[in-house]
């Protein structure tokens, strides 16, 4: 009797636990809708810490906790945690522990949920729906704007949703990579046509934002896809980056015949690529700052960066300005438009160097555990490894990412690598 009272109220424990974490997960589905959104800051602030208190009262039970002691794990708290050097060596100590609230708190928060509750192949599947619907979500906003409003490139204006088309192209080849999985797990054919007409829905809209670091990055991403099918699926390698410059060949021909805007754009490239359209009024005055504190950098937050202080022993003498329009005479404020450059400003070397590792760790480390046995994991272990490349390489050199994005990104992989073999979806 009593051995039976104990292993009833053990099942029930465990059904309270199971509840908890299917509240969790799908606080994670929601967040990843509302992740993009302008709207809706307290929605993501309520999601973000309403799931990590549920992740601590289940935090006992966890069995799999040895994933936020692997090798990317470790790089990650490394490079969160060497953002309170940036504190103590802060020109403003006050104000970079106040920036600390956002990004950086954010992030090590999200990453390991995220990390711990998707290690379930339906769960990491369901996730791929979700990151369908949004992109789908953030595309039709992007249309709908461009139609409406009759905007010059295709961007999200709509107080739902407003981002400059630099952004909403990140956004989107953060989330196509993740959506194109499902071809693989979808089997009715009614499924995969449907999918295959929403990712040119996508990339149609991907070619109207006219964002040329955008184009890089998805391009590198489909790449990578290529790479890893032709390995897993015998497909000659030849013959796949053939046909890949063959169609990007006939895209970009299309879209500088049909598109104005891709066409008034591209055409613009000879001009602006001597100030990598204007980046360059940013990245010499930045370079020079860094220079005159390469350790520790001159503190975390985004309003150091204008602030005149630091780029007082460079030859610029004040914070960057770029001409608003050329030949207008006015100048306004410009950012970092670099991730890189943003890091070693505001960190120097402490914190340059834990994030790059972070990155090209986790590239080889997802990379290398992708195999025949557990495709589903393999799946999104390669789109994470495309995003990484695609975002945080290559259009990181032309923008600032938002760190919490990367926590989610790298959660998801991390949470892939400790997908058990013989879970089913």
């Amino acid at each position: 009797m009593e051995a039976r009272i104990l292993s009833q109220g053990v099942s029930e424990i465990r059904n309270r636990y199971k509840t908890i974490d299917t509240i969790i997960e799908f606080g994670i589905y929601i967040f990843i809708i509302f992740m993009f959104l302008t709207k809706g800051e307290s929605i993501r602030n309520i999601l973000i810490f309403g799931n990590f208190g549920l992740w601590l009262l289940t935090l006992k039970r966890r069995e799999n906790l040895y994933l936020l002691k692997e090798p990317v794990s470790i790089l990650f708290w490394i490079a969160m945690g060497v953002s309170i050097f940036s504190v103590f060596f802060s020109i403003d100590p006050l104000f970079s522990f106040m920036e600390l609230r956002d990004e950086p708190l954010r992030s090590v928060l999200l990453f390991p949920v995220i990390a711990t509750v998707m290690t379930e192949e339906k769960r990491l599947v369901r996730a791929s729906h979700v990151m369908l619907f949004t992109a789908l979500l953030i595309v039709s906003i992007g249309y709908y704007s461009y139609l409406v409003h009759s905007i010059d490139v295709l961007k999200p204006d709509t107080p739902l949703m407003h981002s400059w088309h630099n952004k909403f192209a990140r956004y989107l080849c953060a989330l196509l990579p993740f959506a194109f999985i499902l071809y693989f797990i979808w089997k009715r054919i009614w499924l995969k046509i449907f999918l295959i007409i929403s990712l040119i829905y996508s990339v149609v809209a991907l070619i109207l934002s006219t964002s040329r670091g955008g184009y890089i990055a998805f391009f590198s991403m489909i790449c990578v896809w290529a790479v890893y099918l032709s390995r897993e699926k015998g497909f000659s390698l030849k013959k796949a980056f053939s046909i890949i410059f063959v169609s990007v060949f006939l895209v970009g021909t299309l879209s500088w015949v049909f598109f104005s805007p891709v066409r008034e754009r591209m055409s613009l490239l000879p001009e602006q690529l001597s100030t990598i359209n204007k980046r360059m009024d940013a990245w010499l005055p930045g370079l020079y700052a860094f220079r005159e504190r390469p350790v520790f950098g001159w503190g975390y937050g985004e309003r150091i960066f204008h602030q005149d202080e630091p780029f007082k022993g460079t030859p610029y003498k004040k914070a960057p300005l770029t001409e608003t329009y050329q030949g207008s005479g006015v100048y306004e404020p410009i950012g970092p438009h670099n991730t890189f450059l943003k890091i070693l400003f505001h960190q120097g070397l402490v914190g340059f160097l834990p994030y790059v590792a972070l990155i090209l760790f986790a590239i080889w480390d997802f990379w290398r555990k992708t195999g025949p046995r557990s495709k589903l994991k393999s799946y999104f272990l390669v789109s994470c490894v495309s995003v990484l490349i695609g975002n945080y390489i290559l259009h990181s050199m032309l923008a600032v990412h938002y760190l919490p994005h990367l926590a989610v990104i790298l959660g998801f992989g991390i949470a892939a690598t400790g997908v058990h073999e013989d879970s089913h979806y």
